[in-house]
């Protein structure tokens, strides 16, 4: 009988073993976690991958019998890394200037003990999303050409002002939700360090929501460089400044082979370019917190 017992319940002990382990599998994840998984990998190979592949396809399949690769004759014009500059450096400036804008604004309304003023400021900055942006681009251009002449709206500082107001709060999300999780005693001890406000900001606050700053910097930098409409429906002359987005614009026609390899080789150009500055904006801060090694709060 007691041999018996014993049996079974080193039977039952093997597979409540074996259950556990067959549940954890592909990196330790269950099988939920796996099955919940699917749909994004679906998506990403779909939407991601898949076009990835065929702009590939078509920026280096030759467009004649004779294996020339005419369509990358594009990428040798200055006329092209001229917009591709102009679309970097506004870009830059205006992903600076967010951060300026969007870094206090986040951390005044992040730390404010009030539910509404809360509530408040973060309905301020997120409403503008609900309105359509091409509607908001015409909104900001009939209002200043209202006040000022068109001719004289067709430059970078409006270009970089309408980046500006319309990613904005894509600076602003990423500080708002590092910033609401800081714990009170960071800013405390800083206080009995004898630190000033303003050295707390640079040695205690910034520190401590870098990987968020470098966030908001790098979508709002990929978000206006590649902008379609800043150009198109801000400016009341967009072809006078084009952004990378516009000219990519131009050669999308799937109906003209040529025009779509044009279209495919500006999109690879883009990426690289974009891509390298991405690595640069997040590869040189994580060298620095390596070598300095705690100086960055996790």
């Amino acid at each position: 009988m007691n041999k018996k017992i014993f049996s079974e319940t080193s039977k039952r002990q093997n597979n409540n073993k074996l259950s556990k382990k067959a549940v954890k599998w592909f990196g330790g994840m269950t099988k939920l976690q796996a099955s919940l998984l699917v749909p994004y990998l679906i998506f990403a190979f779909l939407f991601i991958i898949l076009p990835l592949i065929l702009i590939f396809v078509y920026a280096f399949k030759p467009l004649n019998s004779e294996h020339q690769l005419e369509n990358w004759e594009i990428a040798g014009k200055s006329s092209t890394w001229l917009i591709i500059g102009r679309s970097l450096g506004t870009g830059l400036v205006a992903s600076i200037f967010a951060l300026i804008i969007g870094f206090p604004y986040a951390f005044i309304v992040a730390r404010s003990k009030s539910v509404i003023f809360r509530t408040l400021g973060l309905t301020l900055i997120l409403s503008p999303l609900a309105i359509f942006t091409i509607s908001k681009a015409l909104a900001v251009r009939g209002l200043f050409s209202a006040i000022f002449d068109e001719n004289q709206l067709n430059n970078n500082f409006f270009i970089i002002f309408g980046m500006v107001y319309l990613f904005l709060p894509f600076m602003v999300m990423p500080l708002y939700q590092v910033l609401k999780d800081m714990p009170k005693n960071i800013l405390e001890a800083s206080e009995d360090l004898g630190y000033s406000k303003f050295q707390t900001v640079f040695k205690v606050i910034i520190p401590y929501c870098s990987k968020a700053i470098l966030s908001g910097f790098g979508i709002v930098l990929m978000m206006a460089a590649t902008s379609i409409i800043i150009s198109d429906k801000l400016l009341p002359n967009g072809s006078q400044k084009q952004l990378i987005g516009n000219l990519i614009n131009q050669f999308a026609n799937t109906a003209n082979p040529f025009d779509l390899a044009n279209a495919s080789t500006l999109v690879i150009i883009t990426l690289a370019v974009l891509l390298t500055i991405y690595g640069i904006i997040y590869g040189i801060p994580y060298l620095i917190s390596k070598k300095k090694q705690g100086g960055v709060y996790e």
